[in-house]
């Protein structure tokens, strides 16, 4: 039986999950504040074969995740993308700069169609990334996530808003609705506008679009186009890579 400890360390949470022969057995998340406390819950754990780790975050939260498992005595993997894996080829400029997050959420979407798709995910911030039909990762975007927007805004503007009670409308009548409705129309139309331009490029639109990422909520109600949710494409993505690994030191 093969184990993995999948750890997704984003800019504002870090998601685990427990995996035993490619079954998630145990996953939650933490806000990055709260990260000390994750040293209970691993301890619970028992020690795995693996753990793999994809960080974005700071140095200052890597050193934090490293101590953890001083008490297994096991060094943690942390993933950097690849010219080629897993069946994806990555057309970065210079692929080592491409997100491990980017990467594993590529991985996992290959992995799950073998055909063309829009990767997003929806955190912090956004991003949309292309995968050709042969499993090249063509490109992508980044921008600020829904509450990077909502937060810049106020914080730069005079506009101030202590209250809660905002809602998108096609045509806002009242600023912290036109605010909102904005954010909305301007991730929604992002994605939009990508699927677009992959169907100029290419001829058709990608067979297949997967949403993630913890701000999905605010826009998932405004798609108009068909899409698969998969709350932890990152992990399953490391799942994947780990798989991969193993096969190749077994060879």
């Amino acid at each position: 039986m093969f184990s993995l400890l999948a750890i997704d360390s984003g800019n504002s949470y870090l998601k685990w999950a427990y995996f035993e022969n490619n079954q998630c057995i145990s996953h939650n998340k933490i806000l990055n504040q709260e990260i000390t406390q994750l040293s209970d819950s691993f301890s619970s754990l028992k020690q795995p074969d693996l753990i793999l780790i994809s960080q974005v975050s700071d140095q200052r939260i890597k050193d934090q995740i490293s101590s953890f498992f001083k008490n297994w005595g096991s060094e943690p993997r942390w993933i950097y993308p690849l010219t080629k894996q897993c069946g994806v080829t990555n057309n970065y400029d210079n692929p080592g700069q491409l997100g491990s997050d980017r990467w594993a959420s590529l991985i996992a979407a290959w992995h799950k169609y073998h055909a063309s798709c829009l990767v997003v995910n929806i955190g912090t911030a956004m991003t949309v990334d292309a995968l050709s039909n042969d499993g090249v990762f063509l490109g992508g975007i980044i921008l600020p996530g829904p509450h990077l927007m909502w937060n810049s805004v106020l914080l730069n503007t005079q506009i101030f808003n202590n209250n809660d009670d905002y809602r998108y409308e096609i045509f806002p009548v009242e600023t912290k609705n036109a605010l909102y409705s904005g954010i909305i129309q301007s991730l929604v139309g992002s994605i939009e506008r990508m699927r677009h331009l992959f169907h100029l490029n290419h001829g058709s639109p990608p067979k297949n679009c997967i949403i993630s990422g913890g701000g999905v909520a605010d826009i998932l109600p405004h798609f108009d186009f068909e899409y698969t949710f998969i709350d932890n494409l990152v992990l399953e993505g490391l799942n994947i890579i780990a798989n991969d690994m193993k096969i190749a030191n077994q060879a």
